[in-house]
């Protein structure tokens, strides 16, 4: 038996506005908010943020698939599709992935279907996997 946990979102990341405006401009309600220089957690106080983030996730468990991952946040891409090319020309915007395994050769998958309606929202698709050693 393996174990993987996925994290799949889009970020807008390095603003300095309030994210009340990207909120705005982009319709939809962000499903997290970085604040550059708040802590990670209150059990390292001192590992703080590095930048201010608004952060649109798949909302799925972490144990569903990449593809599952993937399909939930288009689903919502695709809801501010027409404030995406705004987004991109105001801020640094992009899709996130995380992807940890605990297995020796993961497999990472996407039908082309998924990967063509990314592509006409103005997303290019393209992976790379890196693995460290024991």
């Amino acid at each position: 038996m393996y174990n993987i946990e996925h994290h799949v979102y889009f970020a807008v990341f390095g603003y300095d506005t309030d994210a009340l405006a990207i909120t705005l401009q982009a319709g939809i309600e962000a499903d997290d908010i970085w604040v550059k220089g708040e802590s990670y957690s209150t059990a390292l106080p001192e590992a703080v943020r590095t930048d201010n983030r608004w952060i649109l996730s798949s909302g799925l468990d972490r144990d569903a698939s990449h593809s599952d991952h993937f399909e939930k946040l288009l689903f919502k891409l695709q809801r501010l599709s027409d404030a995406l090319p705004t987004l991109r020309e105001t801020y640094r915007c992009g899709i996130g992935v995380s992807q940890y395994f605990f297995m020796d050769d993961p497999s990472f998958y996407l039908r082309p279907d998924i990967i063509e309606r990314y592509q006409q929202l103005g997303f290019t698709i393209s992976f790379d996997q890196l693995a460290i050693d024991s």
